[in-house]
């Protein structure tokens, strides 16, 4: 439970809010490489931490994040004219570059130098792993890049998607750093059936729907487990998972996926998804598709309506009440999609003065005291956690271990290699 300020502490995200101060701090995914194709294509409208801003690829090739209004009336510059290394606006003919400079203004006198004194908001953009990022802080304060491990592979072994979420950033965020909903949520199977005892994590399912979670901190965040009993055979399933500071999810299966939740604004989210492998062989054909236009093979996004999923509120996530009863535990197909209908059905905020938290809700525990933690310290004028380069090869990792192993131990070298817990 937390009280009304802390959970506005922790949701609101607008300039000037200290948790916005705190995510301003690191680089953030705002748009996926296709998106801005070529240079001189069409702007791209966005909206990061409830600031409206225009992406935009110039003519050299460079990725600009700028102020969607024209400083001169106001006319928004998604209408504008991308071309010759700068956005121009179609109301006036007033163009700026990738920096926020106005490099012309024909409807003054040629003479005049009123341009060089005019400026709209404008942030720095890294280019790697198929996204762009952009930076909102303190230009002193600008981070190491977001060389993430999944980012330094070649396009055939990676794939990132994004899809629209209506609710707070932080629900979307607690649902995916909570192991235990799967049993529950994502089952394939409706309630007193088993899964195959094929596989380690359905035969653990099948033991224990209260895992045991923990939590080791690290200098980017944290690292946690949650290990599941499998029964008689005298060992557990574990599954280390990251979380990297303050809004990335590494998941366990091999250290190949994981989540972004971005902001829009207090009442929305982008969540960028994203796959990799590491092994020589490039991703399949199937994965690809799986991933990349969609989340998963369940969903249909609509990527004309800023990606959005078809599937969503309005309809219900046209939930399949006989498929619920007979098939799956919540009759909703797609993991992701089961995800965001519960998140969403939380409300735009989730009240947390009103909940319950158990045993198995130490990761949410844990991620909402070092976030608030860090607010503090960047009011304090010190660094946050996770902008040093320390998580750069993290990886997650699941296995099966003899009750009795301490799963931090034998799993370290698998869950990271530059990173130091403390």
């Amino acid at each position: 439970m937390l009280t009304e300020e802390q959970n506005d502490t922790l949701t609101r995200v607008g300039p000037g809010t200290p948790m916005g101060d705190l995510m301003r701090r690191y680089w953030i995914p705002a748009i996926l490489e296709w998106e801005v194709p070529e240079p001189d294509s069409p702007p791209v409208i966005i909206k990061l931490l409830g600031e409206e801003l225009v992406a935009f690829r110039q003519t050299d090739g460079r990725v600009g994040v700028v102020g969607a209004r024209c400083a001169h009336r106001r006319a928004h510059l998604f209408w504008g004219r991308n071309e010759e290394n700068g956005i121009r606006c179609v109301y006036h003919g007033w163009k700026f570059d990738c920096e926020g400079a106005c490099v012309d203004m024909p409807s003054e006198p040629e003479e005049s130098n009123f341009k060089d004194k005019v400026r709209i908001p404008a942030y720095p953009t890294y280019e790697v792993g198929g996204v762009i990022w952009c930076y909102m802080g303190p230009p002193e304060k600008r981070p190491a890049p977001p060389l993430f491990a999944w980012t330094q592979l070649p396009s055939t072994h990676r794939t990132i998607s994004k899809i629209w979420q209506q609710c707070n950033w932080l629900q979307a965020l607690e649902g995916g750093i909570d192991t235990v909903h799967s049993n529950f949520l994502h089952g394939g199977r409706p309630p007193g059936v088993k899964y195959s005892e094929n596989d380690p994590r359905g035969r653990a399912n099948n033991f224990s729907t209260a895992p045991i979670l923990e939590v080791v901190p690290t200098d980017y965040g944290y690292t946690y487990a949650g290990i599941r009993s499998m029964g008689a055979e005298g060992t557990n399933h574990v599954r280390g998972y990251h979380w990297v500071m303050p809004w990335y999810q590494i998941r366990a299966g091999g250290g190949n996926s994981g989540h972004i939740w971005i902001p829009i604004d207090d009442e929305n989210t982008m969540v960028f998804n994203w796959t990799c492998t590491f092994a020589e062989e490039p991703m399949s054909e199937r994965a690809h598709k799986m991933t990349g236009s969609g989340n998963e093979l369940f969903v249909d996004i609509d990527v004309e309506n800023n990606c959005r999923s078809v599937r969503n509120m309005d309809n219900k996530y046209l939930i399949d009440r006989q498929v619920q009863k007979t098939e799956t535990y919540s009759g909703i197909p797609g993991t992701n999609t089961q995800d965001r209908a519960v998140q969403e059905s939380m409300g735009p905020i989730a009240d947390r003065t009103l909940e319950r938290l158990g045993t198995t809700d130490g990761a949410i525990i844990n991620a909402r005291r070092s976030l608030l933690k860090a607010v503090k310290t960047v009011q304090d004028g010190g660094e946050p956690p996770g902008v040093a380069p320390t998580y750069y090869k993290v990886r997650a990792y699941e296995t099966v271990l003899p009750q009795g192993v301490y799963w931090f131990d034998a799993m370290k070298d698998q869950l990271y290699q530059l990173s130091e817990a403390r």
